[in-house]
């Protein structure tokens, strides 16, 4: 019988097999995880292309077997690289980069619950981008088989991969591209996120491939010293006061006059510099020579000497917060200090580094991630752990999930706790997520007879799969929220922070008891908002449209006390990087706001809430990086330049937040303090 002749790919057809796949990866992701294109479909494809005709031109220099061969490994190592950050992305809401693969991988074990859940919610996107692949194997399975082309289809090829990629280049260098930072974002200002949507995944893989092996611990030259209050706007005659107190004020706990001093400690941060011959830790002590600190305000000291219980509460948000559901919650929000602007940006390693802005005051390194992990091998004496005990207190950090993860049980010591999680010492009910009621009831006794103590949670009972099928919280509270008209995932959502509610309801009651409520004050904030439920789930609970750039992330921050008589409304912006300074302020503690990346929300200085991408919020603006556009929020004439000053100061933040971690800036001022 004569064998049948293998066919041969024609020379065209051949060329195009990775450029085109990259095309469809590229396109279908963006599609199915941006739900549309828009602009930034033009770079995802021509990088495509260009990737793919450079690499066919490089296979073309390969033998049959060998062309075979490298385009199966190239098409389906590319295809699990987009499966993995689909997959990623649909669980967390942020990609995965390298460093974060390598620092949490055995710690993401303990998730395979929420792991499963995000390949099930992502195989419409997975079947799509498995198409290239099969198509391939199609090809393969019919009998078409590649060849060694001539040199010049291969120059053709190389060609067309220079015109793609220079193509790309001239767009992100026109006006447009420069006005909405593409320069900056494709070089030094890489952000994984906005740099996969602007670009698309394969230049995102690249860019951080290039970001773990360049990565410069060094303090850039181009740090900008200039402070926001420099900046010089003028506010309306008619914009209401930033702090106003809702019924009448009571008059306030601090002496009159009010001491409007600088929060400053007495340190030479010019003289440091002058004899520092370090040049980042230079860089650092200019930094801080020239920055303006926040002053003292009608709050300061307010709760002087009270105990402090922290929380950082897992997936918390407004759309848990409901006068009848949840009214401990409500009563805590609304009965203290009621911010009304406040934000909790999502950073790279979601939970940790929400946890890290509002327990430091820094922004999270976005360059390397797991900055709270990092932080453990760093003096922190900002620590509250750490500054309250040096004021006497006793000074404990509980969570009830494994100890272990995301480094707590050494960062969180590193601030000056007692750390106790699951496996060192909380024995609670094994279940998943793990009660906040119940690590109250077993914690809350060991601290609460102490003379003066300081007590830090972090939660769990929020925590997604939102259903009543995997989630303990969500089935045992389901009977609350049966009757509710929204779908399941929703309804789920707010039972498991009913959970949280009877947690706070308990504390609340065992202070009271103890007779020392109206001396201590409850303070919680979220890691970031509930990522576990679609926006278009959110929008059922919220009965309106969701913004996704600012508003997705506006979220309550609880200053309360039973000693408050009276809600203390605030109008001013905030975000989690404020807590910690907001928070030395009321307490009376000797400190320099200069040695924060945040500033007292309750003083008179300027707001700035930094997101991942690049965007932010001031007094007077919102600023949206992945477009350009701004929106004001009073009626004031901005200065030309105010955008790109402040970009200024959104990335001198970002490089000096991300130097005091990198080079253990605290241990050369800690002798200075208190």
């Amino acid at each position: 019988m004569r064998r049948k002749r293998k066919k041969v790919v024609h020379p065209l057809l051949q060329q195009l097999i990775l450029p085109l796949s990259f095309v469809w990866l590229e396109l279908a992701f963006h599609i199915g995880i941006f739900r549309g294109l828009g602009k930034e479909g033009i770079f995802p494809t021509l990088f495509a292309l260009g990737v793919g005709f450079l690499l066919s031109f490089a296979a073309g220099f390969l033998k049959e077997r060998g062309i075979r061969i490298f385009t199966w490994t190239v098409l389906s190592v590319v295809t699990l690289l987009f499966v993995v950050q689909t997959v990623y992305y649909t669980i967390f809401k942020t990609f995965l980069t390298i460093g974060m693969f390598l620092g949490n991988a055995g710690d993401a074990t303990q998730f395979w619950r929420e792991g499963l859940s995000g390949v099930w919610k992502a195989i419409p996107v997975v079947l799509l981008l498995l198409a290239p692949l099969g198509a391939f194997g199609f090809l393969q399975w019919k009998g078409y088989r590649a060849k060694r082309l001539r040199l010049s289809v291969q120059w053709a090829t190389l060609t067309m991969a220079l015109l793609t990629y220079s193509l790309a280049m001239v767009l992100i260098s026109t006006e447009s591209g420069r006005r909405l930072g593409l320069p900056e974002l494709y070089g030094e200002g890489w952000q994984i996120d906005r740099g996969v949507k602007q670009f698309g995944v394969l230049v995102g893989f690249a860019e951080d491939v290039k970001e773990n092996l360049t990565y410069e611990e060094d303090v850039p030259e181009d740090v900008d010293y200039v402070g926001l209050p420099s900046v010089v706007v003028q506010k309306p005659t008619d914009t209401p006061p930033e702090a106003t107190r809702e019924p009448e004020a009571t008059p306030t706990p601090t002496p009159t006059p009010i001491d409007t001093s600088p929060n400053e400690l007495p340190i030479d941060f010019a003289g440091l510099a002058q004899k520092e011959s370090d040049e980042n830790i230079k860089k650092i002590h200019e930094y801080m020579s020239q920055a303006l600190p926040t002053n003292k305000n009608e709050y300061t000291g307010m709760f002087e000497g009270y105990n402090l219980i922290m929380l950082t509460c897992e997936a918390f948000s407004p759309w848990a917060v409901d006068e009848e559901l949840t009214p401990t919650l409500y009563k805590l929000v609304h009965e203290g200090f009621y911010f009304k602007n406040f934000y909790t940006p999502i950073w790279i390693t979601s939970t940790s580094d929400g946890e890290y802005a509002a327990c430091t005051g820094l922004l999270p390194d976005l360059k390397k991630n797991n900055s709270f992990k990092r932080s453990a091998d760093i003096s922190m004496p900002l620590g509250f752990g750490n500054q309250f005990r040096r004021l006497g207190y006793t000074a404990r950090a509980y969570h009830n999930n494994s100890y272990t993860y995301y480094g707590r049980n050494k960062s969180h010591p590193n601030l000056g706790y007692d750390f106790v999680g699951v496996g060192n010492g909380l024995e609670i009910t094994k279940r998943w997520p793990a009660s906040d009621l119940e690590m109250m009831q077993v914690t809350v006794p060991e601290y609460i007879h102490d003379e003066k103590f300081h007590a830090y949670y972090m939660t769990v009972s929020g925590h997604l799969e939102y259903s009543f099928t995997g989630n303990s919280m969500a089935k045992k509270n389901q009977e609350l929220v049966k009757d509710l008209p929204y779908s399941e995932a929703c309804k789920a959502y707010i039972a498991c922070n009913i959970e949280l509610d009877r947690a706070m309801e308990y504390l609340l009651s065992e202070l009271e008891k103890e007779g020392i409520l109206d001396r201590t004050v409850i303070v919680m904030s979220a890691d970031h908002y509930p990522y576990g439920l679609t926006v278009e789930q959110i929008e059922e609970i919220q009965g309106g449209d969701v913004e996704e750039t600012f508003e997705l992330y506006r979220n309550h921050l609880v200053i309360w006390s039973g000693s408050m008589k009276e809600p203390v409304v605030v109008e001013k912006y905030g975000c989690s990087v404020d807590i910690a300074p907001t928070l030395c302020n009321l307490f009376g503690i000797e400190y320099d706001s200069r040695l924060y990346m945040g500033s007292d929300i309750l003083s008179d200085a300027a707001s700035l809430i930094i997101f991942k991408d690049g965007s932010f919020i001031t007094d007077y603006c919102k600023y949206n990086a992945g477009n350009g556009k701004i929106t004001m929020l009073a009626d004031v004439a901005l200065p030309d330049d105010y955008i790109s000053v402040v970009k200024g100061i959104v990335s001198s933040r970002l490089s000096i937040s991300r130097a005091i971690l990198n080079h253990d800036y605290y241990s050369y001022i800690e002798k200075y303090l208190p």
